[in-house]
């Protein structure tokens, strides 16, 4: 669980997820943790920002953020913190 943040299971789909949270969230962000969820969120055209956090750290392995799909994104914003950059991005309709 992130600080600050509240958190509710949700058995169904991922639409269900996002209208369960959005409803929670009375009119503010509603923000979508793992990349499992992510992603799936963004296939279901669900998502309207992503914040991604770029750390100088190697992995050996992982779950991908995107799974196979391709998606176009537009770079809104850049922000540095220390050695972690945090990328805001849209998507943008697949051409």
């Amino acid at each position: 669980m992130v600080k600050g943040v509240q958190g509710v299971y949700v058995l169904g789909g991922i639409r269900e997820a996002v209208d369960t949270a959005l409803t929670a969230a009375g009119g503010k962000d509603v923000a979508i943790l793992g990349p499992m969820t992510a992603s799936s969120a963004l296939e279901a055209g669900l998502v309207d920002e992503l914040l991604i956090h770029v750390a100088p750290i190697m992995l050996g392995s992982g779950i991908p953020l995107f799974r196979g799909t391709q998606h176009r994104l537009r770079l809104v914003e850049t922000v540095r913190e220390g050695e972690t950059v945090t990328l805001r991005l849209r998507p943008t309709p697949n051409a």
